[in-house]
Order: C-alpha cells, then structure tokens, then sequence
C-alpha cells in the first residue's frame, strides 16, 4: 500500500467500507471504546464530547454511546434528505459508526493517564496542569476531534454522494443539530 493511499484510508476509509461492513467493523470500535472508556473513567456524551468523570459505569458508557449513533444518525440522514435524492440509510448508519474509531484511541491515552477530580478543579483550575499525562491526553483530544470529525464529513459525503457548498452547509447544520440532539437526549433519558 503507497503512503498517499493509506492517507487517504485514514481519513476516508468509506471508498473500500460502507453500510453493513462499516458498521460492524463500526460496533467492534463502540464497543472496545465504551469499555476501555468506562475502565479510564472516560464518557464520550455528545456527538463530539469527551468528559472524563470520577465513576464511569457500564450502563452510562454505553447509553452516552448509543445517544451519540442515534443523534448522529437522526441529523445526518435529515440533511441527507435534502441533499440527496438516492441514499442508502445503512450507509449512512455505517459510516457514521465506523466514524467513532478514532475515540477508542482517546480511550486508551486516558488508561495512561490520572484526572484530578471535578471538585478539585473546580476549587483550584490550575490543578489541571500538575498532571503532565492529563494535559497531553487533552491536548491529544483536539486532534482526535478534528479526525473525528473529517471522517463524520467524509462518511456524509460518500454516503449522500452530494458535492459543493451544499454538502458543507448540510453537514455543518447537522453535526449541529446532533450535538443539540444528543444532549436533550442525554438530559431526558438520564
């Protein structure tokens, strides 16, 4: 494999994989990350949220994981909708969920890692910065959204296979309205 190929698999793995493939590989992904998650004490509770807290469980875990999929979901295959004329809601539903990959990354940085806890930053904010292996996790983050994030873009735009300014427009309203979605869901459900 050239170097320029495996590039582009990096950031749009969606030319080789969509719909039920993607998925599953998808779900292998989701499922590695809400436990290696839950055990680093790490929610993903937003369409692009990373919180870590000081008692993950399980249950919540995998909630916050599936509210992400489903708002996602919900939002891109709306503006599929007026983007698009001839689309496939699995692939949609594939690619997004093979999309979570790189969080599974964060998940394992943050075994590696120890957070001070929420009461303790909120008395003193500067404590954030006496654990070097938690200021490295977070600045980790930002790159794994902004990854995160071209894949959520390069899975939209496969499966839709729309173009130009209204694809762009589109996306952005519904990574938007997902992470609207998904924290009115959040708050209803939990």
């Amino acid at each position: 494999m050239k170097k320029n190929e495996f590039w582009g698999l990096v950031v749009n793995p969606f030319t080789r994989l969509a719909g039920w493939q993607a998925f599953a590989l998808g779900i292998v992904f989701i499922l590695l990350t809400g436990i290696i998650g839950t055990y680093a004490n790490v929610y993903f509770d937003g369409a692009i949220d990373i919180h870590f807290t000081e008692k993950a469980t399980f249950k919540s875990s995998f909630n916050f994981l599936g509210i992400d999929i489903l708002s996602i979901f919900l939002a891109l295959s709306v503006a599929g909708i007026f983007v698009s004329k001839n689309f496939r809601l699995i692939d949609i539903l594939g690619t997004i969920t093979l999309a979570k990959a790189p969080f599974l990354l964060f998940a394992v940085a943050s075994l590696l890692t120890k957070s001070p806890g929420a009461e303790q930053i909120i008395k003193n904010p500067l404590l954030i910065f006496s654990s070097v292996s938690f200021v490295i996790v977070m600045l980790l983050s930002i790159p794994i959204i902004i990854w995160y994030i071209i894949l959520l873009y390069n899975a939209f735009k496969t499966s839709t296979g729309a173009k130009g300014n209204q694809l762009v427009i589109a996306f952005i309203i519904a990574l938007l309205m997902a992470e609207i979605i998904s924290k009115l869901l959040i708050i209803y459900l939990m």
